[in-house]
């Protein structure tokens, strides 16, 4: 089966299947009416002076610009050079009408911005690359450019600012498949060295002008960030931030074990609040006129009460805001014009959050067409917000008849094209500080800026000492320092790591360390070298004292260790440790290759039912997955086929229901041996027809998410052979072994409900009483 790595971009209807609408531009009237006319503001285009007036800021806090059109339109995504000028990705072409016609022409470019008299705003602009197709990410390496449009990955090499030939496509499946709300997109630098995605399940490496790539966890639909230590946030557009509770691929490696351990959180509740009415949502229409308690608009303010277009996350490491705002999360919400913060708590590893401002937003707008959808650390200390300008942020794909309503009868469709700015957020207490200039950095300055307050620059210190390939007895002799403090030792392990000179004695000092942190990375930073030299820490990774927040570390470390000595140490840390989340999938992951020595080292001593059946697995080795279509034949194998397509394209099911059927978190349940899905063929159609919003028992389990399933009938294009297709495609697919659903079926299903409203979703009560 095929894997496709699709992203929602700012789905703002939090959907599993998408409900457009393709009616004419006059037949909308009375669905707009549900929100009365008089508390509904204009949404001129306002310039940027009378667009500062519209935002209220948190005390101690401004924002002011940083560019704006025409220096910059439509930017979606950033990265900065050695220089501190910004690489914008400007998706011109993104909904230039209603019906997003001209959406499929190259408009797209890459920018290069730059503030040369060093006032704090941009004063030259460099077109570097143009007649992109939607352009979604961007980041730098020694040859040039690696950038994503529409469909692929591409590296644009460069001589100086300027294109050096033609784009080359190093990723032909980047981002295949789905509309232009279903890619991936982020190309973060991980401070492992790997770059990673959004709404993507593949990381991937730039090492001497070639592009690695390997599994990870599938994160996110728009927007990637980390904290100091590593860990990934994200989010989806109805939860507003995710957290991995771990390193990335901590509890990935064994691919013989089929469990699926869930290292991520949601982080703070959902809740926001607008500072203005938001009848401009898709979801507007299921509170006003169903009568849903969807608990996202409330029906006497008409304003979003939970978020439904969060995007964009970062986690704040810079030095200009006071100190207890650091590590502090900022989110997008791009549908209720405002940026949520969200204060980290940390527990032994356990993260959580919380909404320190009460009942009220960081930063909120009057301005309906301030589109925040992305936030970044800057070089100067201060975060900086990537605002696309925009009337329609909805996709075409997902346009419900009362969103077209709202956008055309206010004008939202237009005038406002040309438009984008870039805001800086800094506290109203401390001066801007200049980015510093790294160009012509020594390898000791470089070195030293990786204790840099400012995560931006220690991220950019990192990657410039490893790109340049520079000795690394100067960055070993700076991590063997007594004075060296826990984040720069840090940052200077995984620069070794990236060089590919790292060895065990440098892991030596940081695993007798009293930070937990250090040790951790130390830890992780282990798997990464060759087998014997690992084999040389062994006393040490197994002298680390226990604590709940190294134990994963440590037993995924011992756990790859090829000598007996070191499984002795993992059985006896699983006997006293495995109830600490994440130790056991810890352990699993790292015995891919050393379930057999574990197992004779082990003679019962651990016996965990759960644990020895995954060392059983283990052992057995990969196991060839049944493909489901090689199982059907004639009319049942071409509809699944055509099901298929429309599964990860045209319905866009993976964006919520995931490319594996499994469930994403926040949006869409699992299918895979679900009731809902292999069982009564009629309720299936219905809810394909007409949509499902929960609580709902799946398999007799209770599932709830802040995202509910609209229904495919509003759409003409959605044929009854189309909705027999999906329906027969989720039904045979992965484990399912159920029947072909045939279009005269659906026909029969959509006559008979054909006097339901378009917009009224079921809910398990419809199925229980009839």
């Amino acid at each position: 089966m095929p894997k496709p790595k699709i992203v929602l971009f700012l789905s703002l209807a939090a959907t599993c299947l998408s409900q457009a609408q393709n009616g004419d531009r006059s037949n909308h009237h009375s669905m707009n009416e549900i929100v009365p006319k008089e508390l509904i503001p204009d949404a001129p285009v306002l310039s940027v002076e009378d667009a500062l007036k519209a935002f209220t800021v948190e005390k101690g806090f401004m924002i002011e610009p940083v560019a704006a059109e025409p220096l910059v339109e439509k930017p979606v995504a950033l990265t900065f050079d050695e220089k501190g000028r910004l690489w914008v990705c400007e998706m011109r072409g993104y909904m230039p009408d209603i019906d997003g016609n001209g959406e499929d022409n190259p408009t797209g470019r890459i920018a290069i911005l730059e503030d040369t008299n060093k006032d704090g705003r941009i004063d030259k602009r460099t077109t570097f690359l143009d007649n992109i197709l939607l352009p979604r990410a961007i980041t730098l390496v020694p040859e040039g450019v690696l950038y994503a449009d529409q469909t692929h990955l591409y590296l644009a090499e460069r001589h100086g600012d300027q294109v050096k030939g033609t784009p080359k496509v190093v990723d032909e499946r980047y981002a295949s498949g789905g509309n232009v709300e279903h890619k991936p997109n982020g190309l973060m630098l991980g401070i492992d060295n790997w770059l990673y995605n959004s709404k993507s399940a593949t990381r991937y490496k730039w090492i001497n002008g070639n592009l690695i790539s390997e599994p990870t966890s599938n994160r996110g639909q728009w927007g990637i960030t980390k904290d100091d230590f590593g860990r990934i946030f994200h989010n989806s557009n109805s939860t507003l931030l995710v957290a991995d509770q771990t390193l990335p691929n901590l509890l990935i490696g064994n691919q013989s074990v089929k469990n699926k351990p869930k290292m991520d959180t949601r982080v703070g509740s959902n809740a926001v609040y607008p500072g203005r009415v938001t009848p401009g949502l898709n979801r507007a229409y299921i509170s006003t006129l169903n009568g849903y308690t969807s608990n996202t608009i409330d029906p006497k303010t008409f304003k979003l009460t939970n978020a439904t277009g969060a995007c964009g996350p970062v986690i704040y490491r810079g030095n200009n805001f006071p100190s207890e705002f650091n590590g502090n999360a900022f989110v997008c919400e791009s549908s209720a014009q405002l940026i949520k913060m969200i204060k980290i708590d940390e527990l032994e590893g356990n993260l959580s959050g919380t909404h320190p401002i009460p009942n009220r937003d960081f930063i909120t707008s009057t301005d309906e067409r301030f589109r925040p959808v992305n936030l970044y650390n800057a070089p100067d200390g201060t975060l900086y917000i990537l605002d696309m300008y925009h009337g329609i942020i909805q996709h075409k794909t997902y346009m419900t008849t009362y969103l077209r309503g709202q956008t055309l009868d206010r004008g939202l469709e237009g005038p406002g094209f040309g438009h984008g700015r870039i805001y800086r957020i800094r506290s109203t207490h401390k001066a801007l500080e200049k980015a510093p200039d790294l160009t012509n950095s020594s390898t000791d300055e470089l070195i030293a800026y990786l204790a840099s307050p400012v995560g931006s620059i220690r991220d950019l210190a990192q990657k410039l000492l490893i790109e340049q390939k520079g000795p690394s007895g100067p960055i070993r002799e700076a991590l063997s320092r007594a004075s060296t403090k826990p984040l720069q030792s840090i940052h200077l392990i995984w620069t070794l790591e990236g060089l590919g000179t790292l060895t065990a004695q440098d892991l030596q000092k940081a695993l007798s360390s009293s930070h937990q942190k250090l040790i951790a990375s130390a830890l992780y930073a282990s798997l990464s070298l060759p087998e014997s030299e690992r084999a040389k820490l062994a006393q040490a990774i197994a002298a680390v004292p226990a604590a709940p927040f190294t134990l994963p570390y440590q037993a995924r470390s011992l756990a790859s260790i090829t000598l007996q000595d070191a499984q002795h140490s993992l059985v006896k840390l699983l006997s006293s440790h495995s109830k600490n989340k994440f130790v056991k999938e810890a352990a699993i992951a790292g015995l891919e290759k050393n379930a057999a020595l574990f197992d004779s080292v082990n003679k019962g001593q651990y016996a965990d039912k759960t644990f020895v059946s995954w060392v059983k697995e283990s052992m057995k080795g990969p196991q060839l997955e049944v493909n489901p279509a090689s199982l059907l034949k004639g009319e049942h194998l071409a509809s699944f086929e055509r099901g298929q397509k429309l599964y990860y394209t045209e319905a866009g099911c993976f964006g919520c229901h995931g490319p594996d059927g499994e469930g994403l978190d926040g949006l869409g349940p699992n299918l895979v041996g679900s009731d809902w899905v292999v069982g009564d063929q009629e309720r299936l159609i219905r809810v394909l027809l007409h949509g499902l919003t929960g609580p709902i028992k799946i398999n007799g389990k209770e599932f709830q998410s802040p995202a509910f399933m609209p229904g495919l009938v509003q759409r003409s294009s959605m044929t009854n052979e189309k909705l027999a297709d999906i329906a027969t495609f989720i039904r045979a697919n992965w484990s399912n072994r159920a029947t072909q659903v045939q279009p005269s079926f659906v026909k029969e299903v959509r006559a008979k409900t054909s006097d339901r409203p378009a917009s009224q979703m079921y809910t398990q009560a419809d199925f229980e009483t009839n």
